[in-house]
Parts: C-alpha cells; structure tokens; sequence
C-alpha cells in the first residue's frame, strides 16, 4: 500500500495513527415531508424503507396541534409578562369529533395561571376542522392559530415524520455494523471498513432536509437536519473507549432480545418463522462481537455470560416449537 493510500489521522501523542472509525452524529428538527417524494428519494439512495401507512386524520389531527405553540414576552406595568400558547386534549364530545383546547399560559412566580381561548376540532368523517367556543374578550388571534393547525393538517396527511425517517436511518446505520454510543441523540461509531457509507447518508439527510415542509410559527427555531463524522484513530485509548461503548451496546440489545423471547415463551408461542427469525437475530449479534474483536484488538468477554443466558432462552423456544411437531435445524 502506497503511503498516499494510508488514511490516517493524529491521535493523542501527536503521532499519526491508523483510522479505527468514524463517529457519526445527527439530530432531527421537526420533520413534514412529502410520503411520495421521500419513498422515491429513498428508492434513489437504495436505502431500507418501511414505510408504508399513512397518517390517518387523527393522528394527522394531532400532529398539527402539538406543532402549534408560542412563546410571547411582553412588558406588562414595567415587567415582562412571558405567556406560553399551546393545544391541550380535552373532553370527547362525540363520537365522530376529536377536539383539542387552546389555552394561553400566563407564568407567575408562584403559580401559572391559565385561559381557555378556543377549541379546535376535527370532525372525522368529513375531515373539516372548525373552531368553537372562542373567548370573545383574549387578544390574542385564535383564528391565526387554527389557519396554522388546517396547514400542518393538510400536510400530515400525505407526508412522513421524524419517526419515519428515524426509522430508514436507524436500519441503514444498522448495517454499517455501528454501535450506538452512550449519548444523548444520535451517535454512532462506524467501523473503518463501512464508513465511506457515511457519505451515503450524509447527502440522504441533506436532500432529505432541503425538502421538509414544516415552517415553525417561532422563526428562530431550527429547521435543517444536523448530521456531521469525524475520524477516530486506532490507537490504545480509543480502543478501550470503543470497547466499553460496545459493551453497553451489546448489553441493551441482548437485553431487549430476552425480553422479546421471554415474552414469546410465556404467550405460548410456537412458529417456525418468528424462531428462525431470532435465532438468525442472535446469529448476527453473535458474529458482530467477533468483528469487533478484530476490530478492536482485544477478547470482549465480559458478555458471554449474557449470550449464554441468550441461547439458553433460544434453545427453550426452540424445544417449545419442535414440540408442536416443527422441525428447526439448529
């Protein structure tokens, strides 16, 4: 290998060292974005996609309600006076209507104080929104709020959310073989061998972020993804910080993975397909602790305990199934 060839970076001695990874980070604003336009970007990108339902006009309903809010400072008898503007659930009135309150929350020193301005409801066989019992005397413009709710209304219905799209990222990151790091957020360590990948999802969230629909009332607020990498250097202290990321990784998802068959076990479940799928679950977790083992220089034992209990759990499925007359190859 030519040294033009040899990625490195300097590590803590101020010598060059060879490339371990990346850590990738990114954080989501509020998210509308077109249903059709995004699966076509996502078809574009050969990126996983599951998304398939669309909002339905409750949920559509209470997207956009939950979006409209307000903070408002204004001076009052020489004081500023900071009232908060927001939807809150309030009671059913029948079956085909879902109505939510706006209400103006006034902050005190020793109490908040609060006032009913309006209701906004949906009316869910017609899909018309319609305001109600509207306080005469506020000043505030109720119906500027309610424009802004019919907006985001008519948005949510044909569109797909943070959750979504949270969703494609998290399976493309998935099979990176990255772990997430113990973080607020989003962050990740990506191995060197899967990190010009990154690229791939740094220009996604780009495009992904120049088409979002969602125009906050507060113009301050954000509304563009953040996404940035760095380079990790392969040296002894970034070793061992990896190590223990991945050992809380790993310990949360074999976790969760005992959890999720232990409730299978318990329901009485017997299907050949749900056990095929984790034991191939358990497979892939099993063979990213080898790659990581590579990858890190170093045995990562601490978690056999763990994986034994793991496929002790698999192996009771597994019995429970055969039991049924199933016949799973190990």
């Amino acid at each position: 290998m030519e040294a033009k060839d040899l990625m490195v970076v300097h590590s803590e001695n101020g010598e060059n060292s060879e490339i371990l990874g990346k850590f990738l980070y990114y954080s989501f604003p509020r998210l509308i974005i077109n249903r059709k336009a995004f699966l076509e970007l996502v078809e574009r990108y050969g990126l996983p996609s599951s998304v398939r339902e669309k909002h339905s006009p409750i949920d559509a309903f209470r997207c956009a309600t939950t979006d409209v809010k307000e903070r408002i400072i204004e001076e009052r008898n020489g004081e500023p006076n900071i009232a908060r503007i927001y939807f809150r659930d309030n009671k059913r009135v029948s079956g085909n209507i879902v109505s939510r309150e706006l209400v103006e929350e006034t902050v005190n020193e020793s109490t908040n104080n609060y006032r009913k301005l309006a209701n906004v409801q949906l009316d869910k066989d017609s899909g018309d929104i319609f305001v109600t019992d509207v306080d005469c005397f506020t000043s505030r413009d109720v119906y500027k709020y309610s424009d802004k709710v019919k907006e985001l209304y008519s948005l949510y219905l044909d569109s797909v959310g943070n959750r979504q799209i949270e969703t494609v990222a998290d399976k493309f990151i998935s099979s990176l073989n990255a772990i997430k790091i113990s973080a607020r957020g989003y962050h990740f360590f990506v191995p060197k061998q899967y990190m010009n990948y990154i690229d791939t999802l740094e220009d996604f969230m780009e495009e992904v972020s120049n088409m979002n629909l969602y125009v906050p009332m507060n113009k301050s607020i954000r509304k563009e993804i953040s996404i940035n990498s760095m380079y990790v250097a392969d040296d002894a202290k970034q070793r061992k910080k990896m190590a223990a990321e991945f050992y809380m990784d790993m310990q949360k998802q074999i976790q969760d993975y005992q959890e999720s068959i232990g409730k299978l076990i318990k329901s009485g479940s017997q299907s050949d397909a749900i056990l095929t799928r984790w034991l191939n679950k358990v497979r892939t977790l099993e063979d990213k602790k080898y790659d990581y083992e590579v990858i890190l220089k170093q045995r990562l034992n601490d978690m056999d305990s763990e994986f034994e209990c793991l496929k002790s759990l698999c192996g009771e499925y597994k019995l429970r199934v055969r039991a049924k007359g199933g016949c799973m190859a190990a």
